[in-house]
C-alpha cells in the first residue's frame, strides 16, 4: 500500500482512483439494481402464473366440463407450471377410458417433452410404454424405457420390461424382469399381486416348455 506524505497527495490519489474507476463502479451499481429488479419481476410473474394455473387446475379437478379445453390452456399459457403436466395426465387417462389411444399418446408425449418434474416424467413414460404395447408397437415401447434409471420407479420399469420381453416371446427374460419387479415391492403393495400372478403363470409356462423340450429331445435321440 502506498504511503502518502501529505493529505493533499492522499486527496489527489483518491480523486485519480475515482476518475479511473467511476465508470465501472456506477455500471456495476446499475447492473446490480437491474438484476435485482429483474429477479423481483420474475419472482412475482412466476408466482402469479402458478396461482392462475392452480385455479384452472382446480376447475379441472372439480368438473369434467371443459376439462380438455382447460388442459390445453394450461399447456399453452402455463406450461412452466407443474399443473400443465398434471392436467395432461388426467386428460390422457380419460382418452384411454374412451378408447382414444392416439389422443392419449399425444398428451403423454407432450408431458415427456415439456415437463421438468422427474416423478411426472416417469409416470408419463410408463403409461406411454404400456399404450405402445397395447398397440403392438413393441419397438417404440422398448426404445422409450431403454437405459432409464429411476430408483424409485425400478419395479414399474422392470414390470414393463417383462411385458415387452413377453411380447417378444422371450419368457425366460420376462420371468427375470418380473422377479426383479417383485423384489422391491412388499406383499401389501397395489401392484404386488398382479406382478406375482404374471410371474407364476410365466414360471409354469417356462417349466412346461423345458419339460416339452426334453421330451422332444428324448424322442429324437431314441432315449426312453
Amino acid at each position: 500500500m502506498d504511503v502518502y506524505k501529505t493529505e493533499e497527495e492522499q486527496v489527489q490519489a483518491i480523486q485519480q482512483w475515482w476518475k479511473d474507476n467511476a465508470f465501472s463502479i456506477i455500471a456495476g451499481i446499475v447492473i446490480g439494481i437491474a438484476v435485482l429488479a429483474g429477479y423481483r419481476y420474475w419472482a412475482d410473474y412466476t408466482q402469479t402464473q402458478a396461482e392462475q394455473a392452480s385455479i384452472i387446475y382446480n376447475d379441472i379437478l372439480s368438473s369434467d366440463e371443459n376439462k380438455t379445453k382447460n388442459a390445453e390452456i394450461l399447456k399453452s399459457e402455463y406450461s412452466g407450471t407443474p399443473y400443465a403436466a398434471l392436467a395432461a395426465l388426467l386428460v390422457a387417462k380419460d382418452n384411454v377410458n374412451e378408447n382414444e389411444t392416439d389422443k392419449a399418446i399425444s398428451q403423454l408425449k407432450w408431458i415427456i417433452d415439456n415437463n421438468d418434474n422427474d416423478a411426472v416424467l416417469h409416470i408419463a413414460q410408463q403409461r406411454l410404454a404400456r399404450l405402445y404395447l397395447s398397440q403392438g408397437n413393441i419397438e417404440s415401447a422398448e426404445a422409450l424405457i431403454k437405459g432409464v434409471k429411476a430408483q424409485g420407479f425400478a419395479s414399474a420399469y422392470n414390470e414393463i420390461s417383462g411385458d415387452i420381453n413377453l411380447a417378444k416371446k422371450l419368457p425366460v427374460q420376462a420371468r427375470e424382469n418380473y422377479r426383479l419387479a417383485l423384489s422391491s415391492l412388499s406383499p401389501g403393495d397395489q401392484r404386488y399381486n398382479i406382478i406375482k400372478m404374471k410371474l407364476d403363470d410365466l414360471s409354469q409356462t417356462v417349466s412346461q416348455n423345458i419339460t416339452d423340450g426334453k421330451s422332444s429331445e428324448s424322442k429324437s435321440t431314441g432315449v426312453k
